[in-house]
């Protein structure tokens, strides 16, 4: 057998040696020695000073995993995890950190510097989920406690939003869409409204921010059309309601049936809805907006049984869908408009035709108070489901 030479044998005891040492610099984090911080919840708590409330999720390798609330207070986010350190018998990591919640006081005043924070910490993934409270963040925070440690909060509020994101039901607040929207001149972010309802956790509506401060909020029968304007359905669902008299024209499925209806309205639930907007500046002068709005659905159901075999009524139906919804997207764009915010983009649109030439947010402030629209909504249905 042939032997190294003498200094290819330094060297691999250099090289061994190194490993070794280095191997044994790596901090170790025992996982039964961590607290991880699954969601937390920020509130104002009087002049210079914030509440921070945090779910930490503990494993012991004797028992099942446990949560625990933590509540402190500070100036600074870094503050309040020292003084949560000072409450914890395991060292407190943000690794797990799926959602954050702001109080709509905090949320009216602006949390930039809070988003800040998540964006200057490495062991912080984009894609935490951030929402904003009916009230106190607090108050969400301590459903733990209300569920005795059963609910496992930070995966309960995770799931919640992430279905209805996927659902098409919610617009996405990840961290990475807050900065983007927050940092593009031309467009606002926009965060899920949480309540507490019982012993759960609900998305109650949609808040609409300027920059970073909210001022106003959306109710989730409105968030349809906000998402319309800013993104695609591929699958959605809306259930909509007329008054009888709008489709007398309509041919009942059998002309001897004469049962009233139910309710004081006639509602229809149309689904698989897939939507496709355009949004274009026709004249840079005016800035006057066009907008396009296409939606193909089904109808799944309706609480009258209306002869939706006959083209005639198919027809009809479509007229009445296109003008319910190009009256709410009108009403949507001038309730932005007034509010001086822009979740749609439209100052986006308005760049692109600048030809290369930026705007500032000021510049855009200006102008947008003089924007106006025309907005047009085509409806196909395509296929009819099931009639109640």
């Amino acid at each position: 057998m042939q032997k190294l030479p003498k200094c290819n044998l330094i060297l691999w005891t250099i090289c061994l040696m190194t490993m070794i040492l280095c191997a044994g610099c790596i901090q170790q984090k025992p996982l039964e020695k961590l607290g991880l911080i699954t969601t937390s919840g920020y509130d104002l708590a009087g002049k210079n000073k914030i509440k921070g409330t945090a779910v930490v999720q503990k494993f012991d390798p004797m028992t099942r995993a446990a949560t625990k609330v933590i509540t402190s207070y500070a100036k600074t986010t870094k503050g309040l995890r020292q003084q949560e350190n000072l409450q914890s018998n395991q060292k407190l990591v943000s690794g797990q950190l799926r959602s954050v919640t702001y109080s709509r006081e905090l949320a009216k005043k602006g949390i930039i510097q809070l988003v800040d924070t998540l964006n200057r910490d490495a062991a912080i993934g984009n894609m935490v989920y951030l929402t904003i409270a009916d009230q106190t963040a607090s108050e969400i925070m301590q459903i733990e406690n209300r569920n005795k440690g059963n609910l496992n909060l930070g995966t309960y509020m995770y799931n919640l939003i992430k279905q209805n994101v996927e659902g098409e039901q919610v617009i996405s607040p990840t961290l990475h869409e807050f900065n983007h929207n927050y940092y593009d001149i031309g467009r606002d972010p926009v965060l899920p409204i949480l309540k507490v309802k019982g012993k759960d956790v609900i998305i109650s509506g949609v808040g609409l921010f300027q920059e970073d401060r909210l001022v106003d909020e959306l109710k989730q029968g409105d968030l349809f059309y906000l998402k319309i304007l800013v993104d695609k359905y591929k699958a959605g669902t809306k259930e909509m309601g007329f008054k009888p008299e709008q489709l007398e024209k309509l041919i009942l499925k059998n002309e001897n049936y004469t049962r009233k209806p139910i309710f004081s309205k006639i509602y229809v639930t149309v689904d698989n809805i897939r939507s496709k907007t355009k949004i274009k500046l026709v004249n840079k002068k005016k800035l006057h907006f066009r907008v396009d709005v296409k939606l193909d659905s089904r109808v799944l159901e309706m609480t009258q049984a209306l002869d939706l075999g006959k083209p005639a009524s198919v027809k009809f139906l479509q007229k009445k869908f296109d003008q319910q919804m190009k009256k709410k997207v009108e009403e949507l764009l001038l309730r932005f408009k007034e509010l001086g915010i822009d979740p749609v983009g439209l100052g986006n649109e308005y760049e692109a035709h600048l030809r290369g030439k930026t705007i500032t947010k000021e510049e855009w402030d200006r102008v947008y108070k003089d924007v106006t629209f025309d907005v047009h909504v085509k409806n196909t249905i395509e296929r009819t489901g099931v009639i109640d």
